[in-house]
């Protein structure tokens, strides 16, 4: 069988689980490629897999600033973000990611099938060129789901998405569901899920973690006297304008540094200790980069953006977490894991030193966050490994 993968030109949107994916179809035989846009295509094949640059395949942000998105009443508050939370905008959501770009990208495909010529697609979930593709050309088709708190159900992305589909000249759709109808592949458990996002075609599996290399042993002889804490932003926290990552990573680290705990706290990349400008703490470790998946295993609580490739990986650790979401689904899944009693939340707006010591004693004080926490790993663990899929994307083909 040929698979054809497709992502958004983000790492975080390839590489945690729609590359481990395409490395499993490999591996059971199948004949794979992974499409995306042409920045990317070295993270593709460094790991041996086909490559399918998308010349017009953009990210959302490249996007705007490229003044794509004039008049499609699209607009990225980059000067905001790290000042204050934004929320995803459904319309955004869906002028964005089921029309603009998908557009674009699925055009980009049409043309990539003609030579590759793919028995099934499966998309990362908020890629919804590869969706349209795929009913264009009545391939079989599935979708990762690497946002599950995005608005995929809401009016305006059905209405984005059936716009697109009469571009295409197909058939409107009157289920909003439908770009997810064949399989959706979820790497948490059900429970995460609210009762209304829960789809009878739903297949969970649990993410494995790469290959690592050993702890670094500075941070394997941190003092093991008091909770250990570990706080990051994300990668993408040092790109954004001015220093608003590095006014509130100030802030985090002031407050850890008042706090009977040991903590690491990740500047992001490019940002090194030694040029750092901020507090400094001898309870508090900088470092540029973090081996996150690593590290959360011997973790306390996990100071984060709630984007949801951390929280998985906490939650895959048994973790509780201080989620401070910046923008994207972000405060969306801040949320889910407020109502699930795993975290306590604090818009970017609302972070202080005060604010920030408060919540984190509020978890590390409470055992029924840890409690909780383990509940949901416990849930994670008993799912069938990634590599599962296989079988059940077969089952999809015929």
């Amino acid at each position: 069988m040929r698979i054809l993968f497709t992502a958004h030109p983000s790492y975080s949107h390839l590489a945690p689980v729609v590359l481990p994916v395409a490395l499993a179809a490999r591996e059971a035989g199948h004949e794979v490629a992974v499409a995306t846009g042409p920045d990317l295509t070295g993270v593709i094949e460094e790991r041996g897999l086909t490559a399918l640059p998308l010349p017009g395949m953009r990210s959302l942000a490249e996007a705007v600033r490229e003044a794509q998105v004039a008049g499609a009443g699209i607009e990225l508050p980059l000067d905001r973000i790290g000042r204050v939370t934004v929320e995803l905008d459904p319309a955004f959501f869906a002028r964005g990611f089921a029309g603009l770009l998908a557009g674009r990208s699925a055009r980009d495909l049409l043309t990539a099938a003609e030579s590759w010529k793919p028995d099934l697609l499966l998309r990362e979930s908020t890629e919804y060129g590869g969706y349209l593709a795929a009913e264009r050309l009545g391939l079989a088709h599935g979708a990762l789901d690497i946002a599950p708190m995005a608005p995929y159900a809401h009016p305006l992305v059905a209405e984005e998405v059936n716009r697109q589909r009469a571009e295409l000249d197909l058939a409107p759709v009157a289920d909003p569901w439908h770009p997810m109808r064949g399989l959706r592949a979820a790497v948490v458990p059900e429970a995460f899920y609210p009762a209304s996002d829960r789809l009878p075609h739903t297949r969970h599996y649990r993410t494995t973690a790469p290959a690592a290399a050993p702890l670094d042993p500075h941070l394997a002889e941190l003092p093991d006297d008091r909770p250990l804490v570990l706080a990051t932003l994300g990668s993408n926290a040092s790109r954004l304008p001015g220093s608003a990552a590095s006014g509130l990573l100030d802030v985090i680290v002031r407050a850890l540094a008042g706090l009977p705990v040991t903590a690491v706290v990740a500047l992001g990349p490019g940002v090194s200790p030694l040029e750092w400008t901020g507090t400094r703490a001898g309870n508090v470790h900088l470092v540029s980069f973090a081996p996150q998946e690593l590290l959360l295993r011997s973790c306390d609580l996990f100071i984060t953006h709630a984007g949801f490739n951390g929280v998985r990986e906490s939650l895959g650790a048994g973790v509780p977490m201080v989620a401070v979401p910046m923008f994207a689904e972000q405060s969306a899944n801040a949320s889910r894991l407020e109502e699930l009693g795993v975290a306590r939340r604090l818009n970017v707006e609302d972070v202080t030193e005060e604010s920030l010591s408060t919540a984190v004693r509020a978890v590390l004080d409470d055992p029924g966050f840890r409690h909780r926490a383990k509940g949901l790993q416990r849930r994670i663990d008993a799912l069938p490994p990634l590599s599962g899929i296989v079988a059940d994307l077969r089952t999809l083909a015929d």
